[in-house]
């Protein structure tokens, strides 16, 4: 009895969906709970025409042979892109993104609340990226996702929008020129590896949304933060684009049309 009238209550998480739930806890604390986040990654790869089996670490400045023609070859001097509206989506076709939302502000003078679901991807960009807080369970199938910006973001003023967040882009001239505005997809190459070749610059302005189903499917608990790997085939942009004979805009033209199979899902885990 002396010992039991000793005993004193302990706070803790008592929601099962957060990543910190203290099952052992007594009491729920104020507002102590941690919840999930889902965080993207992307592999930089290419699968070389002449090795079919075997990925590659993409780099700049770095001489490839051409899908079309293994004997020409090209580089590519950077390639830039923004991620938004990343889902997971279940067999029967639920898709669950994050629980964020930001004030979107407009070029316009307008704002609109949208899903705070954003990423920027780049080879140099190393660090994955922390889309938001998620909370879901369930056995998932398909990723979906738009490569690039819907119309509605791509009419964001970034010079309104919070510090470190993906679209705040006001000194980044890669994804936003003051008189074109964003740049949601940028790629630089030289179609050739001459010495007098001029680089050529295509931009990619209408999103394009992209759904790939998993090596198997996913089983995901409550409480576990998720990460998830999309592999990016640089090589799979470039399928049958003559280097050497087409036009800038068919090449544009035909990399435009290869975007949504360069890539694939790697990797979906709990951590």
């Amino acid at each position: 009895m002396l010992a039991a009238g000793c005993y004193e209550p302990q706070e803790g998480c008592l929601d099962i969906e957060a990543t910190n739930y203290e099952v052992s806890a007594d009491d729920p604390c104020g507002e102590c709970c941690k919840y999930p986040t889902l965080t993207l990654a992307v592999q930089h790869q290419v699968v070389l025409p002449t090795q079919l089996d075997t990925f590659y670490s993409f780099k700049y400045s770095t001489h490839y042979p051409s899908p079309f023609d293994t004997n020409h070859f090209f580089e590519v001097g950077r390639s830039r892109f923004f991620i938004s509206d990343l889902k997971l989506v279940r067999s029967d076709g639920t898709a669950i993104g994050v629980q964020d939302s930001i004030w979107l502000p407009l070029v316009s003078d307008d704002s609109v609340w949208v899903e705070d679901n954003f990423a920027k991807a780049d080879r140099d960009i190393f660090q994955p990226s922390a889309i938001g807080e998620i909370r879901t369970d369930g056995m998932f199938t398909q990723v979906s996702f738009t490569l690039g910006l819907s119309a509605l973001a791509l009419q964001t003023d970034p010079d309104s929008l919070p510090s470190g967040h993906p679209l705040m882009v006001t000194n980044d001239t890669l994804m936003y020129d003051s008189s074109f505005g964003y740049i949601p997809n940028l790629l630089v190459l030289w179609p050739d590896t001459l010495a007098d070749t001029t680089p050529l610059t295509f931009r990619f302005t209408e999103g394009k949304q992209i759904s790939l189903d998993l090596p198997q499917p996913v089983a995901i608990e409550r409480g576990f933060n998720i990460k998830v790997t999309l592999r990016m085939n640089y090589m799979a942009w470039f399928d049958g684009v003559d280097f050497k004979n087409d036009s800038p805009a068919v090449m544009q033209a035909k990399i435009d049309g290869n975007l949504s199979k360069a890539f694939s899902v790697a990797e979906i885990k709990s951590e």
